[in-house]
């Protein structure tokens, strides 16, 4: 089991991240704390606990992390087409964020780097030439000194779905592609978004990765745990992504009565949804959390890693198996 922690301000959500990882729940696992960011001309921005105080990098936070976590990955962060191709495109830039990622990640005792750089579907061929050979200098100079690296993907379910090559990238030198299986409401259904991550799709997205990715201790599935909101009618412009659930249960038409649950409870995802003035509710609560997890299972999947730590559900012991 991994998780994701990434950095935020006083009285957000994402501070909960270290008691909720304090419990023990990933003793045995991997945490992912997001510590760089790349900026927009392609160099990378340390993200520090004097600026961000929620989970921003400093020493005694990297202890806390590896005093909590079997393994610990620093994740590096690119959210545009734009940034990404700043890095990537740029030799010069490429060879100082390997040098930069690899000296720090040896410094604070780390096992490895986790690339979640995204916007796929915008990407070019050069682009994704330029990542490609990111990931492989990356790799070369992690395995050197004895690290290791995770790459973040798009869920595909066929050949083409997007620039980003699983195939190519594991070729390329990457230990585990980790496919970020949710953000499926940026679709619509008859008007409405769509659930986060639909059983339906992600057991497409799995088995089209499993057919690239053939070992599977290679490949990481990444599992929802948040909530969104949106118009209703869906107008995917205006969707709040990644919402804590610790802030959904204070949306207008919240209810934890059981039965309300329930009735709200969307048997293609587990996740619960509702409509209130217009707009559209949708969480992953502990059984959401339990019932994606079985689907997961089901299929043979191996490596988990959550999105995300901090105000939001985590697994019953019974569905860990514990």
């Amino acid at each position: 089991m991994e998780a994701w922690v990434y950095p935020g301000s006083t009285g957000e959500a994402t501070c909960q991240a270290s008691a909720e990882y304090g419990d023990g729940r990933l003793r045995d696992g991997v945490l992912k704390a997001e510590y760089w960011q790349v900026g927009k001309d392609g160099s990378l921005d340390l993200q520090t606990a004097s600026d961000l105080p929620c989970n921003g990098f400093s020493d005694a936070n990297a202890a806390d992390t590896k005093a909590h976590s079997a393994a610990q990955y620093v994740t590096v962060s690119a959210m545009d087409r734009p940034t990404v191709a700043a890095l990537v495109g740029d030799p010069d830039r490429r060879t100082a964020a390997v040098a930069q990622l690899t000296r720090f990640t040896q410094r604070i005792g780390f096992t490895g780097v986790d690339i979640d750089f995204e916007d796929f579907w915008n990407w070019s061929q050069d682009d994704e030439r330029g990542y490609e050979s990111f990931v492989s200098e990356l790799a070369q100079s992690l395995h050197a000194a004895g690290l290791r690296l995770q790459i973040d993907g798009p869920v595909e379910v066929r050949d083409g779905d997007s620039p980003f090559n699983y195939a190519a990238l594991m070729k390329a030198g990457a230990d585990q592609l980790v496919i970020m299986d949710y953000g499926r409401m940026f679709n619509t259904d008859d008007g409405r978004c769509l659930a986060i991550s639909p059983h339906d799709w992600v057991r497409a997205g799995v088995k089209f990765a499993q057919s690239k990715v053939r070992n599977p201790d290679q490949l990481v599935i990444g599992l929802s745990s948040y909530g969104f909101t949106a118009p209703d009618p869906c107008d995917t412009g205006k969707i709040k992504d990644s919402v804590p659930v610790a802030d959904i249960r204070k949306q207008p038409g919240y209810s934890d009565d059981p039965t309300t649950v329930a009735a709200r409870r969307d048997a293609g995802s587990g996740e619960v949804r509702w409509s209130d003035h217009g707009m559209l509710y949708d969480y992953t609560d502990q059984a959401g959390m339990n019932a994606k997890l079985a689907v997961l299972k089901e299929l043979g999947v191996t490596h988990v890693s959550v999105w995300v730590l901090g105000g939001n559900p985590w697994f019953s012991a019974s569905a860990l198996g514990r």
